[in-house]
């Protein structure tokens, strides 16, 4: 009976440890990334320019100084994406305001939610925004997933 209670707590850690680590800013990159690059023809079918980005931008409301001490605290306020054309991507100037593929948001909400409920290190961060930009062709979402892999090596 110990040796099972054993491995369950090790196998439990296990999967508490693994949790916390794909709710890093970057696993959440990652997973949107995949999502967006088997889904890429229906997200970004309205977009004339390929070479264009999506700003996913997420704020979260703001703590309470209580909730500041315990760093156990995060809510989504709101999810905004902008279409940011590669001319601009650097500046963020005339990035326009749109709507995204239902799917996509969703997949962005579940997985903030998900940490949030799931991840004491998430919430530990008192975020206050979390913004990062997806590719909408194959070629540059590789470069961004490489690029963030090896941030995530280092």
């Amino acid at each position: 009976m110990k040796n099972v209670i054993l491995i369950l707590s090790i196998i439990f850690s296990n999967l508490i440890f693994c949790q916390t680590e794909k709710c890093s800013v970057q696993e959440i990159q990652l997973e949107t990334y995949e999502f967006v690059l088997n889904n890429l023809n229906r997200i970004n079918k309205k977009f004339e320019n390929k070479e264009s980005l999506i700003e996913v931008s997420i704020d979260f409301k703001k703590h309470t100084p209580e909730q500041e001490v315990t760093k156990d605290y995060a809510e989504i306020k709101n999810i905004d994406y902008y279409l940011v054309s590669p001319e601009n991507s650097y500046s963020g100037e005339n990035k326009e305001k749109i709507k995204v593929y239902s799917k996509l948001d969703k997949l962005v909400v579940d997985k903030i939610n998900n940490c949030i409920s799931n991840s004491t290190e998430f919430k530990e961060h008192l975020y206050g925004n979390i913004t990062f930009r997806i590719p909408l062709n194959k070629k540059n979402i590789g470069i961004a997933i490489e690029q963030v892999k090896s941030t995530i090596e280092e």
